[in-house]
């Protein structure tokens, strides 16, 4: 479902779909401020990686539009791609193209003739001493676009080419955040191990982070397997100051379909990865994407990835019913019936539920570091160094960084004492 930020501002913004996007969204707020900062405007930041994200980036606009009537409305985001045409055929908003939304220029007319005192974004994020003001950690995308071209996936389409961010510009922006508070970031991109600028990887990046600014919590985001290298991966497993949390996108755990999505790993390949990485650091907690029900795959291959959850040791799963994309390879194919695809899909959360209370009833006498992310009615919630929810008595202030030992859990979360 969309999430609405809020604040006293009186640009408001929606932002629909992956991390990337957040980050997207403050920039385009930030411009906004510069521009009319007494103007009520509704920035609505779109996607469209599922069938079911592009309706809801179109219910969104309506509903915009129908309950703001005064309101400048902006859409963008990855729905402009694919929904242009819709969205043309709207009055009373502005639609500005995914690949414009960080630029200022693209906003001007916003401003109903104001002259912007700014010129381009270095300026804006550097500046800003709001981006994510309610958020616990900063999100930092340094590398856009995708070249992959899996069969189910649109995000070439909507995204373009591979782009990276110059390595001063990101250890500027890190600075930026440590500055007004921030003492987590979370490294974001598209296919973020594809990062290259200036012959420097992904990998490299993160050393000049560790080596050269004082941030004490960094995290990466959705990581390819196939994309992580032996530097990389020697960071993954040695650097403390890298959260012990990592998001794999493995999307099946047979390798019929894997070679049909046109994916570049292996069952093996990820059995591998992810037992390597716990034989050297043991408290590393991995999530993973999945689709059920990919249209050539049999029981058995859905059997597969049932068993590879298991075998790779996978905690924290996001799993996706398959749902096919105009413009896509996979869209062309013949497709599954609706009953088959969401009952794996139904299964697979199962199993995902099942391995996540594995993980929470491992961690119980543990003694375990996170993050508080929000206090209400005398409890505190956040997240571990491994990712994992938490709640414990008392209200703590968002960003407290807390040390305390697991005592129960129940569905959702684990429960710490007192902070140690």
């Amino acid at each position: 479902m969309p999430r609405k930020k809020t604040d006293m501002s009186k640009i408001k913004t929606i932002t629909l779909g992956c991390r990337f996007n957040f980050y997207e969204t403050e920039i385009a707020k930030s411009i906004v401020e510069k521009l009319a900062p007494t103007h009520d405007v509704i920035i609505i930041n779109t996607c469209a990686v599922t069938q079911e994200a592009e309706r809801q980036s179109r219910q969104a606009v309506r509903k915009a539009l129908r309950d703001n009537p005064e309101a400048k409305v902006i859409v963008t985001g990855c729905s402009t791609v694919t929904s242009g045409k819709y969205f043309s055929e709207l009055d009373g908003i502005t639609v500005i193209s995914n690949s414009k939304k960080s630029d200022p220029k693209s906003y001007v007319n916003i401003a109903e003739g104001i002259v912007p005192s700014i010129s381009n974004n270095e300026e804006i994020v550097e500046d800003s001493d709001e981006m994510f003001a309610n958020r616990v950690r900063a999100f930092l995308p340094i590398q856009n676009g995708c070249e992959h071209f899996c069969t189910y996936c649109i995000v070439p389409y909507t995204r373009g080419k591979s782009q990276s961010l110059p390595l001063d510009v990101i250890l500027r922006r890190i600075n930026h955040f440590i500055s007004i508070g921030f003492n987590e970031v979370v490294l974001s991109g598209i296919d973020i191990t594809s990062y290259r600028y200036d012959d420097l990887t992904l990998a490299d990046i993160i050393t000049q982070i560790i080596s050269e600014t004082s941030l004490e919590r960094l995290r990466i985001s959705s990581l390819d397997p196939a994309g992580i290298d032996k530097k990389l991966f020697d960071i993954m497993t040695n650097e403390a100051r890298v959260m012990p949390h990592f998001h794999l996108s493995i999307q099946s755990g047979d390798n019929d379909v894997l070679k049909d999505m046109r994916r570049r790993h292996n069952r093996d390949d990820v059995i591998r990865l992810c037992n390597n990485i716990l034989n050297k650091r043991p408290d590393v907690v991995f999530g993973s994407d999945f689709i059920a029900g990919f249209p050539t795959e049999t029981e058995d291959m859905f059997e597969n990835t049932l068993k590879l959850v298991d075998e790779a040791h996978l905690s924290l799963l996001h799993v996706f019913p398959f749902s096919p994309r105009t413009g896509t390879v996979a869209s062309t194919m013949i497709q599954l019936p609706s009953q088959i695809i969401h009952g794996r899909a139904k299964i697979l959360r199962e199993k995902a539920q099942q391995t996540k209370e594995k993980l929470f009833q491992s961690l119980v006498h543990k003694q375990i570091t996170g993050v508080i992310e929000k206090s209400e009615n005398e409890t505190s919630f956040g997240k571990t160094d491994s990712f994992v929810p938490f709640k414990m008595p008392g209200n703590l202030l968002p960003r407290t960084i807390i040390n305390g030992t697991v005592t129960d859990f129940s569905d959702e979360s684990v429960y710490l004492n007192y902070p140690v």
